[in-house]
């Protein structure tokens, strides 16, 4: 199959004779040259005993990929052991990974091996490896370099043959800088790196992909299956998929349960499309845009997201810069402009930018925002902002561009209504 496919190029038949075979066995879809990217390297990195690291967002399909690692592999005999490091508490986590020994904690009334010795001469799938404690870092590096290990409460030295792929939908470049993960477990981690993309960037493959959910449903259930209208179709292939792959599945299945083998059509679409205005949705890729933060722990989880969010908006630096000095202006003639610190505010010499933009541009990525305490201005003189200022000045212009709908304002903002409602009240903004 590794053969089949590499140095081919989609419209081989031999290529797509494995893309079915790989719908078949393992349920992996897709023909679009990202996918077919992924694939290729999943193919070329199966055989071996080399550590895997899978990227991608959340729902795109990381588990399944790293099943087809295993099943296509040597070690396809032997367990595959798939462990959520954010499923298990912190303080648990490392006697389920490493074992324990009896009295190793309270309640520990006996031996028991852990996740790596059950997945012995296997493979062993540590999703979400991000949420991996520090500490438990250190250990995970030591099974990478020697195999070796010891159970929590013993000194005694275990050995273990096991193959490690893991994943994650953080960028761990930014936790390396971050320090809350190891840069040298990263690169042994990332020996080989299969990034998978989000569905909004591969639109193509939905249709194969709503095929493949509706036909294994229907027959699973035993209903029918009279496929989707063109234009639901397009409505589908047009849908951001917040949760990706599997947002897409479950709407399917869902949809196939409940239509009674109607033909699905937009009406019938609407009734189970997320409106977009409901997810608070950061894509992992804006961490990379981010600036180190000063003092991370002194900003709630709010003003973190709302911070990735006003980095991304937009690219057109120039245009920032212009609405940036048009709502200080605003903000100053209507003296609810509070002094803090972090970006200089220069006078307004340009008109208001047209009311048609669709997202509300706020800050240049290339300026220095650090949140703190002290009240300070400018070298010139003039006020200055921190990011409560800018966040608070951001739902004042949305509402003002939305004549006041909150639901408008909450998706100009891409946030929630209900998180934008908690703001306005937060802020006292009438």
């Amino acid at each position: 199959m590794v053969k089949a496919i590499k140095g081919m190029t989609m419209s081989t038949q031999a290529t797509r004779q494995v893309l079915r075979q790989l719908t078949t066995r393992f349920g992996i879809v897709g023909e679009s040259p990202s996918m077919v990217a992924a694939i290729s390297r999943l193919l070329q990195v199966a055989p071996t005993d080399l550590t895997v690291l899978i990227t991608g967002e959340t729902g795109t399909g990381k588990e399944v990929f790293a099943h087809a690692v295993h099943e296509l592999s040597q070690r396809k005999k032997f367990p595959f052991v798939s462990v959520n490091c954010g499923a298990i508490p912190e303080t648990l986590l490392e006697s389920e990974l490493f074992g324990a020994e009896k009295g190793a904690y309270t309640g520990s009334v006996e031996q028991r091996k852990g996740f790596f010795e059950s997945a012995h001469r296997g493979t062993i799938f540590l999703d979400e490896i991000g949420e991996m404690p520090i500490g438990t870092q250190v250990k995970l590096l030591r099974i990478l370099e020697s195999g070796e290990f010891s159970r929590l409460g013993s000194s005694d030295v275990q050995k273990v043959d096991v193959r490690i792929i893991a994943a994650t939908n953080r960028d761990l470049l930014y936790e390396v800088r971050r320090g809350t993960f190891r840069q040298d477990l990263f690169f042994r981690l990332n020996s080989v790196n299969i990034h998978l993309p989000p569905l909004r960037q591969h639109p193509d493959d939905v249709p194969a992909l709503v095929e493949y959910f509706a036909e294994r449903t229907a027959e699973r259930i035993g209903a029918t299956w009279a496929g989707v209208d063109e234009d639901a179709m397009d409505l589908l292939q047009r849908h951001p998929w917040h949760g990706n792959v599997r947002e897409l599945r479950n709407i399917v299945e869902t949809m196939v349960t409940l239509e009674h083998g109607a033909r699905v059509t937009t009406d019938i679409l609407h009734k189970y499309l997320q409106e977009d205005e409901d997810h608070d949705v950061i894509p992992p890729t804006a961490l990379a845009r981010m600036p180190e933060p000063v003092r991370p722990s002194s900003m709630d989880a709010d003003m973190q997201t709302l911070y990735r969010t006003l980095l991304q908006l937009t690219s057109d630096v120039n245009e920032i810069k212009l609405v940036l000095r048009h709502l200080m202006a605003m903000s100053i003639n209507q003296g609810v402009m509070p002094q803090g610190a972090g970006i200089p505010v220069p006078p307004s010499t340009h008109s208001p930018i047209s009311s048609s933009t669709d997202l509300i541009p706020i800050v240049d990525p290339s300026l220095s925002v650090r949140p703190t305490h002290s009240q300070t201005s400018s070298s010139s003189g003039l006020p200055t902002l921190n990011i409560a200022d800018l966040e608070r000045i951001a739902i004042v212009e949305a509402l003002r561009r939305a004549a006041g709908v909150r639901k408008e304002a909450a998706r100009l903002l891409n946030m929630s209504e209900r998180t934008l409602y908690r703001k306005i009240e937060d802020y006292g903004i009438s």
